[in-house]
């Protein structure tokens, strides 16, 4: 049973029309659409022995929660993030802007995995800044079936309303603002939900929201960091773990990254939006529960059992267990 989110459902449509023209089976893959309401109903289902769910973390939580009393349930949730690039002293400029630039504003910041923060070493902080700024000043939104167009628009008209609302959410908790993102409302733009960058710079603090939850927009803080040890502490400070790159040519500074912090999907020297299907696809604390997706999705969706057969006169144990009864049968 497949049901897509409601703000999306063409997608969901499409996607089952394919399967039917590959020639799957009447009954393999059907499709409901609709709201919380049949979503509901469907995990409410005694009957349905897997979950796999991608959205919000409320819904993923409320998901697990009514799924706990199906004693043989499995439920791969993969929730919200708070992805970060991690712009090391050594990072080749360069590169670390155009990591930060796709990470952060392709499919203008809609991707679980997409980069709300841009944490930089502070000596290469105004450098990095002005480079940043100066490219997303250039980047060509519009039309998302143009392929000239880096990016598209904002899914609808709430989103739009929430994205603006961190915005000023930024300024009121002290953001230096580098680049005022906002509605884009004239020619080719006025008939769709279309935003420009909000890039801001600020020290992190944990009490500051808009740099702890997930914005889902084209929003983008710059976090300045001293060295590598207050970097995955800042990376951390969140209540997400989904993805992460590091920008650096110093594999002792990769390695430390990789051991420290808290993520599913790390990257180096490239965008953290790239998943392969052929990898793991999950996260930690509130991005998931830790089972993948894309092709490991086979391992949530298999009962693997065991099936062991003795074709020999005589019974012998693993382990080393013994099968003598003393004084012989009978």
């Amino acid at each position: 049973m497949f049901k897509p989110s409601e703000d999306t459902p063409a997608v969901g449509q499409k996607i089952v029309e394919l399967f039917q023209e590959a020639g799957f089976p009447a009954g393999v893959l059907n499709l409901v659409h609709g709201d919380h309401v049949p979503g509901e109903a469907l995990v409410r289902n005694p009957g349905v022995n897997v979950v796999l769910f991608t959205g919000s973390y409320d819904v993923g939580k409320r998901i697990q929660q009514l799924s706990a009393d199906q004693f043989d349930r499995i439920v791969a949730a993969e929730m919200g993030s708070k992805a970060a690039v991690i712009v090391c002293a050594d990072a080749r400029l360069d590169l670390a802007v155009t990591s930060a630039l796709i990470s952060g504003f392709k499919t203008s910041g809609q991707r679980c995995v997409s980069a709300g923060r841009i944490l930089v070493h502070e000596k290469l902080m105004d450098r990095f800044a002005e480079k940043f700024v100066a490219a997303a000043r250039r980047l060509h939104i519009g039309n998302p079936l143009d392929a000239s167009n880096f990016t598209g628009p904002v899914i609808h008209r709430a989103s739009v309303e929430k994205i603006l609302s961190y915005n000023e959410l930024a300024r009121k908790e002290g953001a230096e603002v580098l680049l005022d993102g906002g509605p884009m409302t004239h020619g080719e733009h006025a008939k769709g939900c279309y935003l420009s960058p909000f890039i801001y710079r600020i020290e992190h603090r944990s009490s500051v929201r808009c740099i702890r939850e997930e914005v889902f927009g084209p929003h983008v803080a710059l976090i300045p960091f001293r060295d590598n040890e207050d970097a995955a502490r800042i990376y951390n400070d969140t209540d997400y773990g989904l993805s992460l790159a590091v920008i650096s040519e110093d594999y002792r500074a990769m390695r430390f990254f990789r051991e420290e912090c808290d993520y599913g999907m790390g990257y180096v020297n490239l965008p953290c939006i790239g998943a392969e299907v052929h990898l793991p696809f999950g996260g930690v604390k509130k991005s998931g529960n830790g089972h993948p997706s894309a092709a490991g999705l086979i391992e949530s969706v298999t009962h693997k059992t065991s099936w062991t057969v003795n074709h020999g006169t005589e019974i012998k144990m693993a382990q080393g267990l013994s099968t003598e009864i003393e004084g012989g049968p009978g």
